[in-house]
């Protein structure tokens, strides 16, 4: 033990001596991968940690490695295959059974559509809630599904130990994809059975709030999952699960797990995080925020994505990267989804004349008053009456985690949530491997692995 880690000296600072034994001790010969993490988070510290060596060790295989879903993107333009073509795959061959789901319903006096492709095991894990995946704000479904090389993606392996749901946003999903190369001039699918005409988008645009998200959220989780469901929001998705809290008090009962999610925009920490800007600083509401190869070329690749190459760029491998899965990627966020996301409420006056001059004199019969009044509910989530809480995060998540602990905003959200909820259960798994805020991406199996052991811990009594 003279030699241990730079890594495990500096948890040694921070931890309960408890913990750190659990950590540098040998477990039992009999316990897999997933059992050691569940037993060391029966342990309460600031935040525990899975070491490279034991995260190598999580995941297992498909039934068929991947190579039915990748046949299917292969053979799509653009790898946009339609998810519909999985319903008549035998179950013995992906392992677990598919169907999509599309819930319409009404917010604003308009017709909305949100799609999930549900995925149900043919051989679960007892006792294993849905867990319901919610894609950050350029994405959709395909990002938590399959990789950008067509590899298998996270939630063909979680999908053989539980019930999962991958939820698109509305607006991000188009059967199909888009074709169109200026991101900023693509049309969201806010309807899936038409194409929205570009004026008409503008006005949805600027009534996007994310009241529009949740309604859609909740109302396709009530359609299609029986019995409990945790919410899993990535990146801007993250808030969904905090404003739905007590609505779907019954499905998520009292429990919460989050992977890149980060905490509600109301909280202190995250108002810190996000400083102050100004409205010039975002397009204007009716606008689209195009997101473009460069704004992945930072944080977000790290040595794990498999277009890292070494010899490129980071612009180059980004665009490699944004390129493979530019059709089916919806590649643009809507400027109220960013700015309800980022706590800047304080902004409402400025985006409150954006949206009153939108919507002045449309013929959709939409009220600009009531889309203003339910701006921000990303503020008001209910921070109180949880039971037990985990938040998972990798190293490299340059926005979820820091080396400074007093920079690591999963930590410091959990910290918020321990004092409001005090006595409860609250864990933050740091998987100590260079992945970044897209590991679903770049180590999906062993994730898998992890985030089941994660959830095992939650469900137990």
């Amino acid at each position: 033990m003279r030699k241990e880690t730079r890594r495990f000296r500096t948890a040694r600072r921070f931890w309960p001596a408890a913990t750190v034994a659990a950590l540098l001790g040998a477990c039992p010969m009999d316990q897999t991968a997933e059992d050691e993490i569940v037993a060391l988070l029966k342990s309460d510290a600031a935040y525990h940690v899975v070491t490279e060596e034991h995260f190598a060790r999580l995941g297992w295989d498909l039934p068929d490695g991947g190579n039915t879903v990748r046949q299917l993107a292969d053979n799509a333009p653009g790898s946009a295959f339609d998810p519909r073509a999985l319903e008549a795959v035998a179950t013995g061959t992906l392992g677990y059974t598919a169907r999509w789901h599309e819930h319409r319903f009404s917010v604003y006096g308009l017709d909305w559509d949100i799609a999930g492709l549900h995925l149900v095991p043919d051989d679960p894990v007892d006792n294993l809630p849905t867990l319901v995946i919610i894609n950050g704000g350029a994405a959709n479904w395909y990002e938590f599904f399959i990789a950008p090389t067509n590899d298998p993606g996270l939630g063909q392996f979680l999908a053989q130990r539980l019930p999962v749901l991958h939820v698109t946003i509305p607006g991000n999903y188009r059967h199909g994809g888009w074709a169109e190369p200026d991101l900023g001039e693509r049309i969201p699918a806010y309807l899936l059975d038409r194409d929205v005409p570009a004026d008409e988008a503008k006005i949805r645009n600027s009534v996007y709030t994310f009241r529009v998200v949740t309604d859609g959220v909740r109302g396709l989780i009530e359609d299609v999952v029986d019995g409990p469901a945790l919410l899993m929001g990535h990146s801007t998705g993250g808030e969904i699960q905090f404003i739905l809290k007590d609505a779907l008090a019954r499905k998520n009962q009292g429990l919460s797990i989050g992977w890149g999610t980060g905490g509600p925009a109301g909280l202190e920490s995250m108002q810190v995080f996000r400083g102050r800007r100004t409205i010039d600083e975002y397009p204007h509401v009716s606008q689209l925020r195009a997101r473009t190869p460069d704004q992945y070329s930072r944080g977000y690749l790290g040595p794990l994505n498999p277009f890292w190459d070494a010899d490129l760029s980071r612009q180059a491998m980004a665009e490699a990267w944004m390129g493979a899965e530019m059709q089916r990627r919806a590649q643009f966020k809507q400027p109220l989804q960013d700015l309800e996301h980022s706590s800047m409420n304080y902004l409402t006056p400025g985006i409150s004349e954006q949206i009153r001059e939108t919507l002045d004199g449309n013929t959709l019969g939409i009220d600009a008053e009531a889309v203003i009044e339910d701006l921000f509910t990303t503020m008001r989530s209910p921070v109180t009456g949880y039971k037990k809480m985990i938040w998972t995060v990798s190293r490299l998540d340059t926005g979820h985690w820091d080396e400074d602990l007093s920079k690591a905003r999963e930590l410091l959200i959990a910290n918020e949530f321990r004092e409001a909820n005090p006595g409860i259960p609250i864990r933050v798994l740091l998987f100590d491997v260079p992945m970044t805020h897209f590991g679903h991406s770049e180590k999906p199996r062993e994730l898998a692995g992890g985030l089941v052991a994660a959830l095992r811990w939650l469900t137990a009594p």
